[in-house]
């Protein structure tokens, strides 16, 4: 078996436009024999980040909260499906948490840090009919994860106007989703 990928769904509703993409990208990967994981934040009782800095000292954030999970699966993973919807002109507020959540992979301990070489697909959905309305969101979440945290975002996959054509409906949309799975895999595999 090769390196895990994860899915994170920054959307409260399952299995909805976001939720159906990121599933898909994680059906590409898992048919090319890679182990998936998929998390929903909503499901988890994750606190906002507290600013206290101890992270820095021991390298792992010291709130008892279910992020421990999600850290725990992230350390594994080789590949990251991140999804999240657009509400208010940028990502959701579960999104959002998790992101300033992983502020503790920026501490001192590389036993605490994302593995060398994460791969990223984004997968953005919003009402607007514009694909290029929130190019700017995407340009500010590829750069936070590529700075930061050296992950490198080879696709991202849009789904505008979802407040009134479900992505459910979009086959296009949904085999480019599936396809991107695909082609994360196989880098993965190149690369291992």
């Amino acid at each position: 078996m090769f390196a895990k990928v994860i899915g994170v769904v920054g959307s409260p509703r399952h299995s909805k436009n976001t939720g159906t993409l990121v599933q898909k990208v994680l059906e590409g990967v898992k048919s090319k024999g890679i182990e998936t994981a998929l998390f929903y934040i909503s499901d988890y009782q994750i606190s906002p980040c507290k600013a206290c800095d101890a992270c820095k000292q021991s390298g792992e954030c010291v709130q008892d909260d279910d992020m421990k999970i999600l850290h725990s699966a992230m350390r594994e993973a080789k590949g990251l499906v991140l999804g999240t919807p657009i509400y208010l002109d940028h990502v959701s507020a579960q999104t959002k948490v998790f992101l300033d959540r992983l502020y503790s992979y920026l501490g001192p301990n590389l036993e605490h840090r994302f593995p060398n070489g994460v791969k990223s697909v984004l997968v953005f959905s919003w009402g607007a009919s514009s694909p290029d309305a929130y190019n700017n969101v995407i340009a500010w979440l590829q750069g936070r994860l590529s700075g930061y945290f050296d992950i490198e975002t080879i696709e991202v996959i849009k789904a505008a106007r979802t407040d009134t054509v479900s992505v459910s409906k979009e086959e296009d949309l949904l085999r480019k989703a599936f396809d991107t799975g695909v082609r994360l895999s196989d880098f993965l595999k190149r690369r291992s």
